[in-house]
C-alpha cells in the first residue's frame, strides 16, 4: 500500500503542478491575509504567500540565534519557499525534497534560471523514509503545508527530528481541523 500511495501522490502532484504555478506563481502554499485587506490581484496574493514564509520565520524565532547553514525543506513543491529562505540566509544551503519527480526538476530548473543551483537542491525523495546521511545534517528544517498530507505522521514528526541538528529549529506549518463535538454545528471562526 505505501508504493502506491507514494505513486498515486507523486503522480497527483506531477499532473497539477504546472497548473497550480500559472496560477499561483513559485509558491505552491497559502499566504498570511490581514484582516479587512483585499487581495483581489494575482500579485497581491504572491505577496501574502511570501509574508506567510517571512511571518512564520519570524514566529518561530528562527533570527533569534545564528543563521541556518544547512536548511531541509519537506514537501518542497517547485522550491519557492526554498529560494526565499536562501535569499534571507545568504550563506545557506538548501535540500528540498518531494515525492514528485516533475516538481523536484522544476524546482532545479528555477533554481538554476535564478542563479541558485549552488545553494538550492532538489531531490525525489519520501520524507517517510529519509536516509542515513539527512541524520543530524540540518539546522532548520521547514514544512509548510505538507504535513497533513503525511499518512504517518508520528513517523513523519520523528524523522524531523532525526535530521535536526541538536540546537537546530523544525518549524512544522499544516492546516488541520478538528472533528465537532456532537453539540456543535461548525468550527469557531478561528479554527
Amino acid at each position: 500500500p505505501d508504493a502506491k500511495l507514494k505513486s498515486g501522490i507523486a503522480g497527483f502532484y506531477d499532473g497539477l503542478s504546472e497548473l497550480w504555478e500559472d496560477v499561483w506563481g513559485e509558491h505552491l502554499h497559502h499566504g498570511y491575509y490581514d484582516t479587512g485587506k483585499k487581495y483581489t490581484t494575482i500579485e497581491a496574493h504572491k505577496d501574502a504567500q511570501i509574508r506567510m514564509i517571512d511571518e512564520t520565520l519570524r514566529w518561530a524565532g528562527v533570527d533569534e540565534g545564528p543563521q541556518p547553514k544547512k536548511i531541509l525543506d519537506v514537501g518542497c513543491g517547485i522550491g519557492g519557499a526554498s529560494r526565499h529562505i536562501a535569499h534571507l540566509y545568504k550563506s545557506s544551503q538548501v535540500t528540498g525534497i518531494t515525492l514528485s519527480p516533475y516538481q523536484a526538476s522544476r524546482a532545479n530548473n528555477i533554481s538554476l534560471d535564478t542563479g541558485l543551483a549552488e545553494r538550492c537542491n532538489f531531490l525525489v525523495q519520501d520524507a517517510l523514509a529519509l536516509p542515513a546521511d539527512f541524520a543530524q545534517q540540518y539546522d532548520l528544517i521547514w514544512s509548510l503545508e505538507s504535513g497533513e498530507h503525511m499518512p504517518n505522521k508520528p513517523r513523519f514528526v520523528e524523522n524531523l527530528i532525526s535530521a535536526c541538528k541538536a540546537g537546530g529549529r523544525i518549524v512544522l506549518v499544516t492546516w488541520c481541523h478538528r472533528d465537532l463535538k456532537e453539540q456543535e454545528k461548525r468550527l469557531r471562526f478561528y479554527e
